[in-house]
């Protein structure tokens, strides 16, 4: 199944942003996950499981959009047309999971709200809060955001 995708923007709302574009970042969750999440380009996402649950998953998300909410801070969301519940268990769950991250890359740190297989079948919902450890950073997004916030006010 194809997901159809639909956006409707609005002038003077946040902007979409390819800020991220090139990015490589460990997600450190306080759920014990960390995730590592390559912004390839404009619209996908490559995200791998390091550690926790999704050790050894590695998924591409073409459906990622990024949105600059203010100076260092990105609202990302994405669709998992499906995922896997556990490296162990190996199975795919197709229900569709919605994925919404609020991420400050000045304090480096996001906040992530989503649905979660659970090995039953069914889902739950999480709040899951998170430490970012940028590992690539082409862009020099990071070291200008440092900069940024270094200037006397």
């Amino acid at each position: 199944m194809t997901l159809d995708m639909r956006f409707f923007p609005v002038p003077g709302t946040h902007p979409v942003s390819t800020d991220l574009v090139g990015v490589r970042a460990n997600f450190h969750y306080g759920s014990g996950n960390v995730l590592q999440q390559h912004y390839a380009d404009e619209s996908t996402m490559v995200w791998t499981g390091m550690s926790g649950d999704f050790t050894g998953v590695q998924q591409t998300e073409p459906t990622l959009r990024v949105f600059k909410t203010a100076p260092a801070q990105y609202f990302i969301t994405w669709y998992e047309a499906g995922t896997v519940a556990t490296a162990a268990h190996g199975e795919v769950f197709d229900q569709g999971y919605p994925i919404a991250v609020m991420a400050d890359f000045h304090r480096l740190v996001a906040t992530a709200a989503y649905t979660n297989p659970r090995e039953d079948g069914g889902q739950y919902f999480l709040v899951d809060q998170a430490t970012i450890e940028i590992l690539e950073d082409p862009q020099g997004l990071i070291a200008a955001i440092a900069q940024e916030a270094a200037r006397p006010a």
